[in-house]
């Protein structure tokens, strides 16, 4: 059996966000699940990266109230070709937000609605000082993505 691909696209600035995405990368690769991981920036990410994809996490920043602008630059790089040949991808996203995270979530959720791609997690908004909790948080999330996609849930 092949295994099942994970795409996980961040944008990781800070030690906080790379705390959070090496949580995600960790516990991913602890769970001993039939799934390859590639955990890309977003500069690095273009269309044949989907290649065999079997799901997508991303993780950005907020910046004014809007996703990081490196996440966003990913979405323009490769909206169309992935609107035409990725409808139905599963999805699951968090943001570390400095606001509420309310922009940046709304600009995502239409975009991911113009993909045609499925979300299906609740985004998580990390918000407000940082919180040991948000790892946790994070990789309760990640784990259950990580068995969904490989049970074929998803």
């Amino acid at each position: 059996m092949l295994k099942k691909k994970i795409l996980f696209i961040h944008h990781s600035p800070s030690i906080n966000t790379r705390q959070l995405s090496d949580c995600v990368v960790k516990k991913i690769n602890k769970l001993n699940l039939k799934i390859s991981l590639k955990s890309l920036a977003p500069l690095d990410v273009n269309f044949n990266t989907f290649n065999s994809v079997s799901g997508v996490i991303i993780g950005t920043t907020e910046n004014f109230g809007y996703m990081a602008g490196l996440t966003k630059d990913f979405f323009d790089r490769n909206y169309d070709l992935l609107r035409e040949t990725t409808q139905g991808l599963p999805i699951f996203y968090y943001v570390r937000a400095g606001l509420d995270g309310e922009g940046s979530k709304v600009a995502i959720n239409k975009i991911l609605k113009g993909l045609g791609w499925k979300q299906v997690l609740p985004p998580i908004v990390l918000k407000g000082p940082w919180q040991k909790s948000f790892l946790d948080d994070l990789e309760s999330q990640a784990s259950n993505f990580a068995h969904g996609i490989d049970l074929g849930i998803y």
